[in-house]
């Protein structure tokens, strides 16, 4: 186990099982010798109803939670009203989807709340736009709702280029401008180079799963062999 894994298990647990998980995973890191990092997990805090809410999206929900963050991505890099808004639509239909989803989940749980679902979809818009919010979501890994600020709050508004003849008074300049689309294309490459990382992961654990079987049916084998020629 690393530290990495351990902190997937974690966020992955039920809100009731959250505190015993922390303390078996932080006991596991500490027998392989990871004592700093078994202190960081054992301080990490239980995450909130609308949290555990949003972590469960992003492990059963990954179409549309990979959807959103390329929404959000198209939303900060747009250069037009046009890109923009349809970025935007994406990005509220798969908001719209992802809220149901926590709606279910959380009655599920005998737990629904107007409020609690409220902070469910503002954590998902916000952290669409957002380069720490893209983190968690990419990596499902909240503690508490999410709640962006300035430009990332208004998912991009602020960025709109103004039309032509319009004034320039109080826009960007071209650096600051390209600055800010190699970062939002930075942070998008980030959160896609952690989804394949957790993939190949999840396709290692597989593959080694797949060869304890086909080392077990060999055994199987070897000992049929062995008595068809006893027999």
């Amino acid at each position: 186990m690393d530290f990495e894994n351990a902190l997937d298990e974690l966020y992955a647990a039920a809100p009731e099982d959250f505190v015993a998980e922390r303390t078996r995973l932080a006991k596991a890191l500490k027998a392989e010798g990871r004592g700093v990092e078994a202190e960081r997990l054992a301080k990490l805090r239980k995450p909130s109803l609308a949290a555990w809410a949003l972590n469960r999206l992003v492990r059963d929900e990954r179409r549309d939670v990979d959807l959103l963050l390329h929404s959000g991505h198209r939303m900060r890099a747009a250069q037009d009203r046009d890109a923009f808004d349809q970025a935007r639509r994406a990005e509220r239909e798969a908001i719209d989807r992802l809220t149901r989803e926590a709606s279910a989940l959380l009655e599920e749980r005998g737990s629904t709340s107007e409020a609690i679902l409220a902070q469910v979809e503002e954590s998902l818009r916000a952290a669409a736009v957002s380069e720490e919010g893209r983190e968690l979501l990419a990596r499902g890994r909240f503690a508490q709702a999410f709640e962006g600020e300035g430009f990332e709050a208004l998912g991009g508004l602020a960025l709109r280029t103004p039309a032509r003849g319009q004034s320039g008074e109080g826009t960007k300049p071209a650096d600051a401008e390209r600055q800010r689309k190699a970062k939002a294309a930075l942070a998008d490459a980030r959160s896609q180079l952690r989804i394949a990382e957790r993939e190949a992961d999840e396709a290692r654990r597989a593959a080694g799963k797949a060869d304890a079987k086909v080392e077990a049916a060999r055994r199987n084998v070897a000992a049929a062999e062995e008595l068809l020629r006893r027999a």
